[in-house]
């Protein structure tokens, strides 16, 4: 598939906002673009039980959402989705592959959107109940839980809905 005019200049605008971060252990964080929605995807479906579809992603980042990647030699190892909407972003996805987790790569790309949003006046996402190392991460980072969304997940295999919390970071502009 192939982005739209449009959504490729928004990609190459992200390119020259963002550039690539370097880490430790010569892991990279950088702005996504259409090239990486294959590796998204594949960890998409890995990470969440009701994961998007190829079109659903491909459609975000069509529309103007932000894609930031991870990865380690040129491989994808984790993601961040997020919608900036005026003076807000709402954070959609974050997924990191498995044997990266508890790295500080979750973190790490929060950051790097954070300092590369632009002026902005607040972050919002929406995380699990259940999800406590992620609640606990997001709070680490100044989220803090400001309200609740019930039955915001699709049923899971026993039929039972869970409630999301609703975390913002408000930010000095």
């Amino acid at each position: 598939m192939v982005l739209s005019t449009s959504a490729q200049l928004r990609v190459a605008v992200g390119k020259n906002r963002w550039i690539c971060l370097k880490r430790p252990e010569s892991v990279c964080i950088r702005a996504g673009s259409e090239d990486d929605l294959q590796p998204v995807y594949r960890l998409n479906q890995q990470a969440f039980e009701h994961g998007w579809s190829f079109e659903a992603l491909y459609s975000a980042l069509e529309s103007g959402y932000d894609l930031i990647v991870c990865e380690q030699d040129g491989i994808l190892i984790g993601y961040l989705l997020s919608l900036r909407v005026f003076d807000e972003v709402q954070i959609m996805q974050i997924a990191v592959a498995d044997s990266w987790r508890r790295q500080g790569l979750a973190a790490a790309m929060s950051e790097y959107l954070l300092q590369c949003s632009g002026p902005v006046q607040q972050v919002t996402l929406e995380v699990r109940v259940s999800n406590r190392a992620a609640r606990a991460l997001y709070a680490r980072l100044g989220f803090e839980e400001v309200g609740l969304r019930k039955k915001y997940y699709a049923p899971d295999a026993a039929g039972i809905s869970e409630d999301a919390l609703l975390m913002s970071k408000y930010l000095v502009s």
